[in-house]
């Protein structure tokens, strides 16, 4: 493999870019040839590490992170899902995380949006299990979003090449690097950068702004490539320690931006524009932690209203039943018992009487008797 990178590294000197309906086997590999001390980037990344650092503050202020990140990986599950057109909402697929996941099908948005929560936990427990991420941990994680498409693409799965296209007037505007062997040579130079970070230039969130290019680049997969590629964003600040947990959620930030984020990916490609590139992650690096910043505070104001109702009634008020109000949105009798291992007549008596006293609402779908957080719904659209 080393040999076959190393005439890559010869070949990428001595061609030009290749043609869009070509596949691009002389991507240069990591890191990239471009100087990044420069002054715009440099004042926007500290601004960013700012914000991002006042996030990880207020995150370690919640009572149970671990419990709160749920209700916040579904709302950034959903807007990645839909970055890549499959549309749902945070409280059908709430809904379905409760009631009948294990009923959907493979292609129900719902399914797949809750692959990608499923995905961006495993992730998060690899890391704090090794202290790395490998190839091999890539392929973990887009086979969990994508379990009948898994794997690293190669031309006898498509029979010709992957090409990406304009969505409107269906021009071939990139074809990824083709060939299984040559897509494992980038996803180990991918990989080695990924994981070395004893150097701290660039900067980590310039850093996570290339890795992010070239992931989507080398477009290993047949599909979720795009999902893998922002988990892996967010799972690396968790890795060089920014973050404590994943909670920046870029998915919202870039679905407000496709197109914007679709032609700057381009333009690194075509004309090697960095220095946009890096700007436009970097400003949504600070505009995601400042909104996330504020959903966490709210939701911390709102444990510590329930907390306070919860005293004058007959409910329960150990932490564990506090931490299950907020570890979801939607709840049934059956989830409430066994998530907290109390009897299921006393996960109806519980509910019914949360109901009744306005801290929850009360729905039926089919026949299942469901209630919800109104609340804690608003804050997470």
């Amino acid at each position: 493999m080393s040999d076959l990178l190393n005439k890559h590294k010869f070949d990428t000197i001595l061609c030009m870019k290749n043609d869009p309906q070509k596949p691009y086997n002389n991507l240069p590999i990591l890191p990239p040839d471009f100087n990044f001390d420069d002054i715009d980037i440099l004042k926007l990344t500290n601004r960013a590490n700012i914000a991002l650092s006042e996030l990880n503050g207020t995150a370690r202020t919640l009572p149970n992170r671990d419990l709160v990140f749920n209700p916040l990986a579904i709302r950034e599950a959903v807007a990645s899902s839909g970055v890549e057109n499959i549309h749902t909402t945070v409280a059908e697929v709430f809904k379905a995380d409760v009631l009948n996941k294990e009923t959907l099908s493979f292609t129900d948005p719902r399914k797949e949006t809750l692959h990608y929560k499923e995905a961006l936990w495993k992730g998060v427990k690899l890391i704090l299990d090794r202290g790395f991420l490998n190839t091999n941990d890539f392929i973990i994680l887009q086979k969990i979003l994508e379990p009948e498409k898994s794997g690293i693409r190669n031309i006898s799965q498509t029979k010709e090449p992957v090409r990406i296209e304009n969505g409107i007037t269906h021009e071939v505007i990139y074809t990824p690097p083709e060939g299984e062997e040559l897509i494992r040579v980038f996803l180990k130079n991918f990989e080695d950068f990924y994981n070395d970070n004893d150097s701290q230039e660039p900067d980590l969130l310039v850093k996570m702004a290339i890795l992010h290019y070239q992931f989507e680049a080398i477009h290993p997969f047949r599909d979720g490539n795009g999902r893998t590629g922002r988990i892996l964003m967010v799972l690396y600040l968790v890795l060089v320690k920014r973050l404590d947990l994943p909670f920046l959620f870029m998915s919202g930030y870039i679905l407000g931006s496709k197109d914007i984020y679709y032609k700057l990916l381009r333009e690194v490609t075509e004309k090697e524009k960095w220095k946009d590139w890096i700007i436009y992650v970097l400003n949504g690096v600070i505009k995601q932690a400042n909104e996330t910043n504020k959903i966490i505070l709210s939701i911390r104001q709102l444990i510590l209203d329930y907390k306070f109702k919860i005293k004058g009634t007959k409910l329960p008020s150990e932490a564990r039943f506090i931490d299950y109000l907020f570890s979801k949105s939607y709840y049934t009798y059956k989830d409430l018992a066994n998530s907290t291992g109390i009897h299921l007549n006393t996960a109806q008596k519980y509910l019914n009487l949360l109901a009744k006293d306005g801290m929850l609402k009360k729905d039926k779908v089919k026949k299942e008797v469901l209630f919800y957080n109104p609340e804690l719904i608003k804050l997470l659209k």
